[in-house]
């Protein structure tokens, strides 16, 4: 052999030992993670193996943690147009938003490194590498395991195989089609495993989820809440199929072109949705569409979970206290003192106009900026969407009160009580709207009800599943057929979803083919899932995020005017507003971005793992 092949034998062999400390670190293959006990222990009772299979609950990405996945204080809608965060000092702004993703291996969303793996902390690719491994290490010896009941068998497996498929779920999501993991590999394997597309890997995934679905119970006892169910299993089925649909991951490996949605995935994404919602109709009727006062979906008492909440994560119904404040609150409504209230993440004027309007001589909603809608820049925030209110604190409106018990109003102007004298980015309410869809308003320390109400993380939900379908059926047949007989067309979906928060029925006008309807759904779904780490993923699978970064200032905000600054009394004062951009969110996003880079040293050491288009 020559040298050059000599030596790239050497290389190989020291990368792959570097890839197994990545993707699998010994310490993972022997011991159970953060347990300190070795292999035969864990497999010794019921009960190890169950707290080793809980480390794939305890790395579940959580978008309501202030530092989850490394995010450094911002929350996911940042990533996208949702948002602009003023935290300029981390990965997001300074990795992200720049498009600098090639071997940023701490980069937050992008990054892969085993800093906190294992916990909400990690970073998403190296804990769901981290939860396959545990999977495949329980699939591999529960089976044989003498001193297990036919019954713990089965619910050890049914959650196994649903962790195996999340995950992957979760990575291919990120980097496109990878070799799907269905074993333990040990340093003697060859770990050069191929790449396959997107939808095969979707196919392997949802073959172990309808594993799981055979084996998973409708419900936990009280003190397990938060294991995954028949429904969480079908829930997550839906979903990915849905994604495999979508314009980027009908593509190959090696290409990144639009060529629209794939038909026949989109016809099963429906199928697999329309089971969902039966499945609750017949099985599980407490997991309908919540009826009842739109905030229960958001924060409730009495209960650690969502009333419509499919597969979620217990947080154990933990308050508000450190989470929100740093987020979504300024040190003025938080009634806190240092980073402890900065209103960090707060939602752009880009999602503000995505809510309707009440139009001027009816009783129909528009979009703002249809001629027919009651719509004025004088008064921007009347006769919007119900789901407007719940959800966005905009400038002049009040919530909550401070010490005194007078009410705390929204001033983001000029002479305003949240208008940074200073031009301090980093202390404004940058945007000029606060996000209140998970914050109730005695959540500050004036009032200090951190516990009036409790909230967990829902990874999705019921009324998610009534948009996927609505996409699905949409691609698949048109607005308004339904050949397979559900029962509910895409026109039906979305209606059920508007009609729920007081919303009539999308315009006649916005339902004449597939693609006028598809701006509709997609601008429901938008506003329904507004903040629930949806927009993001959205917008990458669709392949509309080039356009919606393209200005130079992509991310708009609101820029308000105090011309009664004598009068003291916020709720009388005239205030002017107008759009601005906020100079400070610039996003890089290039045709390449729709996926992020593989590991520079996965695709130097393995021959089958080739770079994604264009890094």
């Amino acid at each position: 052999e020559s040298i050059y092949k000599i030596m790239m034998k050497y290389i190989k062999l020291f990368f792959i030992s570097i890839i197994l400390v990545l993707f699998s670190c010994e310490d993972y293959l022997d011991k159970s993670p953060d347990m300190g006990i070795v292999e035969d222990e864990v497999f010794d009772s019921y009960t190890a193996i169950r707290g080793y299979l809980d480390n794939c609950i305890k790395a579940l990405p959580d978008y309501t943690l202030w530092d989850g996945g490394k995010q450094e204080r911002v929350h996911a809608a940042a990533f996208s147009d949702e948002a602009a965060a003023n935290y300029s000092y981390g990965k997001v702004k300074g990795v992200l938003h720049k498009g600098d993703w090639l071997d940023k291996e701490e980069a937050v969303e992008v990054g892969w490194t085993q800093t906190d793996v294992g916990t909400p902390k990690g970073r998403p690719i190296a804990n769901a590498y981290y939860c396959i491994r545990i999977t495949n290490r329980i699939l591999e010896k529960v089976p044989d395991l003498p001193n297990l009941s036919d019954e713990e068998k089965r619910m050890l497996l049914g959650q196994a195989y649903f962790f195996r498929a999340y995950y992957h779920f979760e990575i291919i999501k990120r980097w496109g089609g990878m070799g799907y993991i269905d074993r333990v590999y040990h340093t003697t394997d060859d770990m050069d495993i191929p790449r396959i597309s997107y939808q095969a890997a979707t196919d392997r995934l949802i073959e172990d989820l309808n594993r799981a679905i055979t084996m998973l119970p409708d419900e936990w006892p009280i003190f397990e809440t938060g294991r995954p169910t028949i429904l969480a299993a079908m829930a997550v089925k839906a979903m990915a199929e849905l994604y495999a649909a979508s314009p980027l991951m009908k593509n190959d490996i090696n290409t990144l072109d639009n060529t629209g949605y794939d038909i026949e995935r989109a016809k099963m994404a429906a199928k697999y949705a329309d089971e969902v919602l039966k499945y609750i109709d017949g099985k599980m009727p407490s997991k309908k569409m919540f009826e009842g006062k739109y905030s229960d979906i958001f924060y409730y008492k009495g209960t650690n979970i969502s009333p419509e909440a499919l597969w979620y994560i217990n947080s154990g119904g933990a308050n508000r206290k450190t989470d929100i404040i740093c987020q979504f609150q300024n040190i003025r409504f938080s009634g806190n003192t240092g980073n402890y209230g900065w209103a960090i993440t707060t939602p752009s004027q880009n999602l503000v106009d995505m809510f309707e309007v009440k139009g001027l001589n009816d009783d129909n909603y528009y979009p703002y900026n249809d001629p027919r809608a009651n719509f004025s820049w004088d008064a921007p925030y009347d006769n919007r969407d119900p789901r407007f209110y719940n959800n966005i604190l905009y400038p002049g409106a009040s919530y909550g009160v401070d010490k005194t018990g007078a009410k705390l109003y929204l001033e983001p102007w000029e002479g305003g009580q949240d208008y940074n004298k200073d031009n301090n980015y980093e202390r404004m309410v940058c945007s000029g709207y606060m996000c209140i869809k998970f914050w109730w308003p005695t959540a500050n320390a004036f009032s200090g009800k951190w516990q009036d109400f409790k909230y967990s993380c829902s990874l999705i939900r019921t009324t998610q599943i009534y948009l996927d379908y609505a996409e699905a059926m949409n691609e698949a047949y048109g607005p308004k057929e339904d050949p397979e007989g559900y029962g509910m067309t895409a026109v039906d979906a979305i209606n059920k979803v508007r009609n729920r928060v007081g919303m009539p029925d999308v315009l006649e006008e916005f339902t004449v083919d597939a693609k006028t309807f598809r701006n509709r759904i997609r601008n429901e779904r938008a506003v329904e899932l507004m903040f629930e780490n949806h927009r993001w993923w959205d917008i990458r699978r669709w392949m509309i995020a080039e356009d919606l970064f393209k200005d130079i200032y992509p991310i708009k905000g609101i820029r308000v005017k105090d011309t009664t600054p004598k009068e003291k009394d916020v709720s009388k004062k005239i205030l002017k507003f107008e759009p601005m951009d906020i100079i400070q969110e610039t996003r890089v996003f290039e045709h390449k971005h729709y996926w992020y880079p593989i590991a520079k040293d996965h695709v130097d050491m393995l021959d089958n793992t080739p770079q994604n288009p264009g890094w």
